[in-house]
């Protein structure tokens, strides 16, 4: 039987191998804890500059208004960018 360590280090192995996969940094994750539930799509999106779907997907999953999905939105696209 593996140790809780093993099993944690392990879990901690797939994660990141998760996130390399989707291209999530996990820095933004981190940042971006306490807000809404969101889609790897919408992560997908963000990180590739296509705000629109990107606002489209934030609008979907949180029934936001567009001005506060297009605010949320270019808020985190600056946090990505190091733009704080």
């Amino acid at each position: 039987m593996e140790s809780l360590e093993e099993r944690l280090a392990r879990l901690e192995q797939q994660v990141a191998y998760l996130q390399r996969h989707l291209g999530i940094d996990p820095a933004f994750i981190d940042s971006a804890a306490g807000g809404p539930e969101l889609p790897p799509q919408f992560y997908r999106e963000l990180r590739d500059g296509k705000l629109i779907r990107a606002i489209k997907i934030y609008r979907e999953s949180t029934g936001a208004s567009l001005v506060v999905a297009k605010n949320a939105v270019e808020s985190m696209a600056r946090r990505l960018k190091g733009g704080g």
